[in-house]
């Protein structure tokens, strides 16, 4: 049995107030990030602007902001969860084709090593060529970068899941699934929180066979694509 599934593309979660952060760059747009400005700039209740023409689906960082002294990076550990926002309705599941077990939530296991492979992903990112110094602790001249990766759908269930995991059946499906990045930048000595975002990622649109491999192949491009993102963003921010 070969089964096809399409995924659309979800809009921006947040839960409560905007957790996120990094400095983002141009999006659709050619043009550079920059805060937005006047009396109708976007503002939170924090004080921190709208980022324009940003490569993530939402951005806001704080005015006035001298990024160049920030030299060192300390990453918390990632939080990786099978939350959804209160309005989500989860994927209907066709029990006679995909069997009585199949589910769309990921084990414990599964969130901890996409949780490993993020921090193995910064450091590959960041590494001894970048002009940016990791570290295992909060302190001066430090940005500390929370962030949680949630909200995760998968385009078919998890395939240890599915009836055909054990038989001659396949399923095809157009991406592997999406889902969200949340973070937040603070400052390493105050506290402070310097800028938020939010970003929905999914790899790249292909249809190809749904597997633990392919999917896995999914995620690690999209968690390249974010901390690419971020360290060209804080080079840009510091360059100004």
């Amino acid at each position: 049995m070969v089964r096809l599934t399409s995924m659309n593309k979800q809009g921006v979660f947040f839960k409560g107030a905007i957790v996120a952060a990094t400095l983002g760059l141009a999006g659709c747009s050619s043009e550079p990030a920059s805060l937005q400005q006047g009396p109708d700039a976007e503002m939170t209740k924090d004080g921190l602007v709208r980022v324009d023409h940003s490569k993530l689906d939402l951005s806001y960082a704080r005015p006035n902001v001298n990024w160049s002294k920030y030299t060192k990076l300390y990453f918390e550990p990632v939080k990786v969860t099978n939350d959804h926002p209160a309005d989500y309705q989860p994927p209907r599941i066709d029990k006679r084709a995909e069997g009585l077990n199949a589910t769309y939530e990921l084990p414990q296991e599964a969130l901890d090593k996409m949780s490993e492979q993020f921090s193995l992903t910064v450091k590959e990112v960041f590494n001894s060529e970048q002009p940016f110094e990791l570290v295992a602790k909060p302190g001066p001249n430090t940005l500390v970068i929370e962030a949680a990766v949630t909200d995760i759908r998968l385009s078919a269930p998890l395939e240890s899941s599915r009836r055909s995991f054990n038989s001659m059946g396949r399923t095809y499906t157009e991406n592997s699934g999406s889902m969200m990045l949340l973070a937040v930048i603070k400052d390493g000595e105050t506290g402070e929180v310097l800028a938020k975002a939010a970003d929905r990622g999914q790899g790249f649109n292909q249809w190809s066979q749904n597997t633990q491999v392919f999917n896995w192949g999914d995620v690690k491009t999209v968690y390249r694509r974010w901390v690419n993102d971020f360290k060209n963003a804080l080079m840009d921010a510091g360059a100004k």
